[in-house]
């Protein structure tokens, strides 16, 4: 014999109406969709006004983070050796010397940080991948790191790249909390406005 599966009844509303019992119907689901209080509706939150859902703003926005990591290497590389072979004739050589070291000094301090924020970058985008909130978590402390110093550093354009960055990390691991993201509802809540 069978036992009785829980079902609940939820009302529908097909219209935004004011008359009652007009346009409602009635809908048999499972207790478990009734609890969640999912009928197939999307319920997370679309980034940048609507372009996408927040798993795939993760991915785009580490993805950019990288691109412009990798670009700032290879225009500090550029930058120390236009400083290395620029004519001498307008300075002498200690402030020759001295301009050098501090771009080379730069150069490398840039680096090293790059190299800590790539991966950091690349765990955000596993992470998103694979509905794992660590490494999201992660990735959103390296934005964190970088808002703090940019304000220290009154750097309003970095605070603002970075804020903006963080912005869909924050959401999204919030919504993989209350269960509105998952590996299981994302087909749900898949959404973007263009190709990507």
């Amino acid at each position: 014999m069978n036992a009785p599966m829980n079902t609940a009844t939820l009302a529908m509303d097909d219209d935004d109406d004011e008359a009652p019992n007009v346009g409602k119907y009635d809908v048999l689901v499972s207790a478990e969709v009734a609890a969640a209080g999912r009928m197939g509706l999307a319920q997370g939150h679309r980034c940048c006004g609507g372009c996408c859902d927040m798993r795939r703003a993760v991915i785009i926005v580490d993805a950019v983070g990288i691109f412009i990591c990798v670009f700032y290497a290879i225009y500090f590389a550029i930058l120390a050796t236009v400083v290395e072979e620029t004519d001498s004739s307008t300075m002498d050589d200690a402030t020759k010397q001295q301009v050098e070291g501090m771009m080379v000094q730069m150069e490398h301090v840039f680096l090293g940080l790059m190299a800590i924020k790539i991966p950091l970058n690349g765990l955000g985008i596993y992470g998103a991948m694979k509905f794992k909130h660590w490494p999201v978590a992660v990735a959103l402390a390296a934005y964190v790191v970088e808002v703090i110093i940019d304000a220290v550093t009154f750097n309003i354009g970095g605070l603002l790249l970075a804020g903006f960055f963080a912005y869909p990390h924050v959401v999204f691991l919030r919504e993989m909390k209350s269960g509105v993201m998952s590996e299981l509802n994302y087909p749900t809540e898949k959404y973007s406005c263009c190709c990507v």
